[in-house]
């Protein structure tokens, strides 16, 4: 079951800690942590050696604007994007056990655990409505990595359609096979997206310490189907399904350590 979890947070003491700008990986090894001393060794050590598309996505520490947090942020936290589901409730049990947790040099106490929402794969599907343009705000910069059979590795800026909605359709269809997408919403994707409007600039991400930080994509940017004549329902309403998964599973790549944290617009 798809769900997302905010972990609201507080300075564990004195005056609030100033975050560095960077606090994706920082997040990531915090919440593994989390797992293994509330007893979840196996599972944080399989999170973190299971190859992609992996089930769970995270944030780095935000504010109440979705902004990175910083000196004048009035209020921190990060989310959990679950995406399998067996990892929902030993997730929510490890964090309810986790009083501290120190990201980077910043010390902070959980205040609160929030389940922001949880959906099961075959409600999302029946909730899809048959849309034909979609939009995204894209909180945390987003970008798409090719393979080492590509040649010297680089970083694609640009969330393409088909680049966006193809790694959602296979991660839903890795986390949810009884309720496979088929073959018309694949190829809409494949063959009848394009970009309506975008508003995006540049901001830069940090993967790993010591490395410098790579590029991605920040802002909103909306998607329509190219021509509805040649669709199904069933097509439209996969496409509208994958948008809803987003919240849950950001976009693009290295969502684990925060990048494309996305936030589906209301209808």
């Amino acid at each position: 079951m798809p769900a997302r979890i905010i972990v609201h947070l507080e300075p564990a003491a004195g005056r609030p800690p100033v975050p560095p700008p960077h606090t994706g990986p920082a997040v990531n090894a915090a919440f593994l942590a989390a797992l293994r001393d509330a007893g979840e060794d196996a599972l944080s050590a399989a999170l973190h050696e299971i190859r992609p598309p992996k089930p769970f996505a995270l944030t780095p520490l935000l504010d109440e604007r979705d902004r990175r947090a910083n000196a004048s942020s009035k209020q921190v936290r990060f989310e959990i994007g679950i995406l399998a589901n067996s990892l929902t409730a030993p997730v929510l049990q490890a964090l309810a056990a986790t009083g501290d947790v120190r990201i980077a040099r910043c010390q902070y106490k959980v205040a609160a655990i929030e389940l922001a929402g949880a959906e099961t794969f075959p409600d999302l599907l029946a909730g899809a409505a048959s849309a034909s343009r979609w939009t995204l705000r894209i909180a945390t910069p987003v970008a798409f990595f090719t393979a080492l059979e590509e040649g010297v590795r680089r970083v694609r800026l640009f969330p393409e359609p088909d680049w966006v909605f193809s790694d959602l359709y296979r991660k839903w269809n890795a986390f949810a096979p009884e309720v496979a997408l088929g073959k018309a919403t694949a190829q809409t994707i494949t063959q009848n997206l394009e970009v309506a409007d975008y508003r995006l600039t540049m901001g830069e991400y940090l993967l790993k310490a010591g490395v410098p930080p790579v590029r991605g994509s920040i802002g909103t940017i909306s998607y329509r189907i190219a021509d509805i004549r040649h669709t199904t329902a069933e097509g439209r309403a996969g496409l509208d399904a994958l948008i809803r998964f987003s919240a849950y599973a950001g976009i693009g790549d290295r969502t684990t350590i925060g990048m494309g944290h996305t936030i589906p617009s209301t209808r």
